[in-house]
């Protein structure tokens, strides 16, 4: 396991220390300690084809929204800016048995860049790029790079980390950047907007009345650099994550999956359905598949959207996609062969989407065995999970057991 950061405030940026009363590391807090646990989650090299994986973490719910631009404007001069910015996405998911129905909406960050030597500014809205930079950010967190911050105003969770680190683990998987990028990146995730309102029915047990939540929030909370100029790689970060994910580290609202085989794929879909998998194939096993919807799945991954009307070309160059998608996959051995039944319209018998049947490798299948086994000692640990079968001892046998 990665050494924990331990930080005082007397090393933070300027625009920090003002503003807190004291710093908690990975190393005195307890919520981060579980979140940075990955000692149990290494597959060893003889049942691993690409040895042992990088862990880390990926939130519930949240990374399984549509956060992401994939398609249209995603940096645009602020004079070429369109009457309409917010992106509307719907919100669908099924997750541990709780459906989370409502909708997102994303609105683009303003940043400045140079251009022809002039400050020009531009709106930026969060898409590939500002992704990959995000999951390296929380890969970060994960080895233990996250700190606990008392500002005056409240709690934040915050990154701590150096622009070469943030390199280094984007490099790692194939998605190098330079800096500048890195740091817009940074920028835009930290200025765009995050809506979203949506209510959590617990599809298990109809008594529990159904939740509602709505919220307004950065991707990043704030934003913070220090150093000295000319030092480029050096410049220390500090990095705020929003108060949606900070609450989903106390409530243990996250499951871990192994960074590398999943970013070092080339194709943002390829990425997307692999961290996907890791996310909702909690039960893979030999015999056991799964399944779904090509439109819907490219809903949720923010290609298309609910109201678009699909033609028949469009159709094809979907499917087209998920087909490199599937190939991808199975490179990577996640799963060993996939399956398509075609959906037909009753009246005209034209085919308006297709369904997926996807079986899990024996590679998949033993890592998942182990993510799963670790989160549930990571539950049990944070008093998320009573211990089934514990042995109950008496007074007088525990008498016994101490007097031997």
């Amino acid at each position: 396991m990665s050494r924990k950061v331990n930080i005082s405030v007397d090393n933070l940026p300027d625009s920090l220390r003002g503003q807190i009363h004291g710093v908690e590391s990975a190393i005195d807090n307890e919520s981060l300690a579980l979140f940075t646990d990955n000692k149990d989650v290494r597959i060893s090299i003889e049942n691993a084809a690409h040895g042992l994986r990088a862990y880390s973490n990926t939130f519930n719910h949240y990374d399984l929204w549509g956060r992401f631009v994939r398609s249209g404007h995603k940096k645009l001069p602020l004079e070429d800016a369109p009457k309409k910015t917010i992106v509307t996405r719907r919100i669908s998911e099924k997750v541990d048995g709780i459906l989370y129905e409502g909708e997102i909406k994303i609105t683009p960050a303003v940043v400045s860049a140079k251009k022809d030597g002039d400050d020009m500014e531009y709106l930026v809205w969060p898409s590939d790029r500002e992704e990959k930079v995000e999951r390296a950010l929380i890969r970060l967190a994960s080895k233990g790079k996250i700190v606990k911050i008392n500002f005056k105003s409240g709690i934040q969770y915050a990154v701590i980390f150096s622009m070469n680190e943030l390199a280094q683990e984007l490099k790692a998987v194939g998605q190098s950047m330079p800096y500048p990028q890195i740091k817009e990146s940074l920028e835009a995730l930290q200025g765009s907007k995050l809506s979203f309102k949506y209510s959590a029915t617990d599809t298990r047990n109809s008594d529990i009345d159904d939740s509602f939540y709505e919220s307004n929030m950065n991707f990043l909370s704030s934003l913070h650099f220090s150093g000295k100029k000319g030092q480029g790689g050096n410049i220390k970060c500090v990095a705020c994550l929003n108060a949606f994910v900070h609450n989903m580290i106390d409530n243990l609202e996250y499951k871990g999956y192994y960074f590398n085989s999943a970013q070092e794929l080339k194709r943002g879909l390829s990425r997307w359905m692999m961290l996907r998998l890791y996310h909702l194939w909690r039960y893979a096993a030999p015999g056991k598949t799964y399944h779904f919807r090509l439109l819907s799945i490219m809903e949720k991954y923010g290609t298309i959207y609910s109201t678009d009307d699909i033609s028949e070309n469009k159709l094809k160059a979907l499917r087209r996609d998920m087909t490199t998608t599937m190939k991808d996959l199975i490179e990577k051995g996640a799963i060993s062969e996939y399956n398509i039944t075609n959906v037909k319209d009753d009246k005209t018998g034209q085919i308006i989407d297709y369904v997926y049947e996807m079986h899990p490798s024996a590679q998949f299948c033993e890592e998942i065995l182990a993510l799963n086994k670790h989160h549930k000692r990571i539950e049990i640990q944070g008093g998320k999970r009573i211990v089934e079968n514990a042995e109950v001892i008496d007074e007088d046998t525990l008498e016994e057991i101490v007097k031997k």
